[in-house]
């Protein structure tokens, strides 16, 4: 059984049924008569159709692109588009997965990244890109690409799968690191309040024995002339510096959250902590684990993701060193009575039964349509969380066991969440040449 999503359409074009790609803007040439029996429809002013696409989520809205010329007109309209990646019907849609996939390109030092949704074995778009840029996180619709193992002063590059890897914008190069001997976390969120865009670059000690360690904070605003701008915090444990599938960056409402890291503790050893990066107010919180995770039980490193508008951890407790059961926490803020400050509630929501064979075998997690999803080798077994009411003292039994989509076994696919369609295309962020060598000089 293959999972559907509401990627495809079928249109209906002088009776004959056709499948058209929802993000292929505009290559169907169509006639005045196309998509419409009745010419009432195509009379009506571009303002008002714009009104009524500002409602809709951003696949319809590339659908309404097969009704007419005008439809079509009005939908590429660049202010149009900027408009709606901020509107309630966009930045409220369903987060979905992306899967990439690298693959070199002939005599070239460039890779090629495939964007595929789950949906569909052919690719969103192919983004060219140098060798060695990797995926930070995804934020909305736009995917932030930076280079791995350099001092953190490459310049990050931004694409939008919608509008296609063509439009790929190169952010101003980072300031140079505060220190020699740090490393660096980069993160790419979204200031609802002033629909901004912000790059933020953590720079840091790759280890200390000290309780708490200073993060140096550059911050950048996509389109501001002004530049980079510095700030930092005292945290008790540390961001990543090497990425892996415990790593991932969320944007949930406004903020960005990432598993950390004890100070003290070396490379691929237990999770400390979740760092919440609030991107409107650029302030920066660390937030303990779930007691569980720390003391009752011996579990493998969190995995996060987004679960209803919070964030949820989903781990593996072990037994003899084997996974016998996955456990889902979902966090939620509370104020202190004391000074009225809030601190992260967590609350263990579901527990289920596992059998994993290898205990180092890749596994990931996600929440999509109402379902719970864990694929663990070449199984995906699925949770109608509607079927019953959430009981974290019983360990619950999957309801679905479906066959994995396998694309192709010769890639190395990575599976990243997060992903809200969008319009908006990077290059409207861009600044004139002049600007950025004030920024990069």
């Amino acid at each position: 059984m293959r999972i559907s999503l509401p990627w495809d359409a079928d249109v209906d074009v002088d009776g004959r049924q056709s499948q058209v790609h929802p993000f292929a803007l505009g290559r169907r040439r169509l006639s005045e008569a196309d998509g419409c029996c009745s010419g009432s429809i195509l009379d009506i002013p571009s303002e008002i159709v714009q009104q009524i696409l500002m409602k809709l989520p951003t696949k319809d809205v590339a659908r309404s692109c097969c009704v007419s010329r005008q439809w079509r007109s009005a939908v590429r309209d660049p202010s149009f588009r900027k408009l709606h990646a901020a509107s309630h019907a966009a930045l409220s849609a369903e987060a979905e997965f992306l899967l990439l996939s690298d693959v070199p390109c002939e005599f070239s030092q460039r890779f090629k990244t495939g964007v595929f949704s789950l949906s569909s074995d052919k690719p969103m778009c192919s983004i060219a890109k140098p060798n060695g840029y990797g995926l930070a996180n995804i934020c909305n619709g736009l995917l932030c690409f930076v280079l791995e193992g350099s001092k953190g002063q490459a310049p990050a590059l931004v694409c939008n799968p919608v509008t296609g890897g063509g439009e790929t914008l190169a952010l101003p190069a980072a300031p140079p690191l505060s220190s020699k001997g740090h490393v660096y976390f980069v993160a790419f969120g979204f200031s609802p309040p002033t629909n901004e865009y912000k790059l933020f670059r953590l720079s840091f000690p790759p280890y200390s024995c000290s309780s708490q360690e200073r993060v140096n904070v550059d911050v950048y605003t996509l389109g501001d002339a002004r530049g980079w701008r510095k700030d930092s915090f005292l945290s008790p444990s540390r961001p990543p510096f090497r990425r892996d599938n415990t790593s991932t960056t969320l944007l949930i409402n406004g903020k960005l959250h990432v598993v950390t890291k004890p100070w003290n503790a070396p490379l691929g050893q237990v999770a400390a902590g979740v760092l919440v990066v609030d991107v409107p107010a650029e302030t920066y919180h660390a937030y303990p684990l779930p007691d569980d995770l720390m003391t009752t039980y011996r579990y493998d490193n969190p995995l996060a993701f987004e679960l209803k508008g919070s964030l949820c951890l989903a781990a593996h407790m072990l037994s003899g060193g084997r996974p016998k059961a996955l456990c889902f926490w979902v966090m939620a803020m509370e104020s202190k009575e004391s000074d009225g400050e809030k601190e992260p509630h967590w609350d263990l929501r579901y527990s289920f039964v596992v059998q994993v064979e290898h205990p180092r075998e890749p596994w990931s997690a996600w929440f999509q349509y109402e379902t719970l999803y864990y694929t663990c080798g070449d199984t995906l077994h699925g949770y109608d969380t509607r079927s019953s009411i959430a009981d974290n003292g019983r360990l619950l039994q999957w309801n679905k066991q479906l066959e994995t989509t396998t694309t192709s076994s010769h890639r190395r696919w990575m599976t990243h969440p997060g992903y809200r369609p969008t319009l908006l295309s990077p290059r409207v962020f861009e600044l004139p040449p002049s600007h950025m060598m004030d920024i990069c000089s």
